[in-house]
C-alpha cells in the first residue's frame, strides 16, 4: 500500500474572494506529474498542496511564512512563498 503524500493546507485556501479549487496535475515537463494542487477560478494563481520544495533553511517570504524551491519556466529555481499569498520571488544563489 502507498503512504500518502501529506498535504501542505490544512483548510481550503482563498483567492478572489472564494475558495480555490482541488486539482491534480497530469504530465508535465517539470516533474511535476500527479501533484496535488488548489487553483483559483477567476484569477488562475496556483499553489501546490504538498512538501515538495519546502525545506529548512528556505528564506522567509514577505508574509514571515517557509517559501518553497520550485524550478520554474527557464528552468531557473527559485523560491516563492509556499502558501502563495505574496508576490515573494527569490533567485537560488549557490555558496
Amino acid at each position: 500500500m502507498q503512504s500518502a503524500i501529506p498535504h501542505f493546507f490544512s483548510r481550503t485556501p482563498w483567492c478572489c474572494e472564494s475558495r480555490m479549487t482541488r486539482r491534480q496535475t497530469r504530465d508535465n515537463s517539470k516533474g511535476n506529474v500527479n501533484r496535488w494542487f488548489y487553483a483559483c477560478r477567476e484569477c488562475r494563481s496556483m499553489v501546490f498542496d504538498d512538501w515538495e520544495g519546502i525545506r529548512d533553511g528556505n528564506p522567509l517570504c514577505h508574509c514571515d511564512e517557509i517559501s518553497r524551491g520550485q524550478v520554474e519556466r527557464g528552468d531557473a529555481y527559485v523560491f516563492r512563498c509556499a502558501k502563495g499569498q505574496c508576490r515573494f520571488r527569490e533567485g537560488f544563489e549557490e555558496d
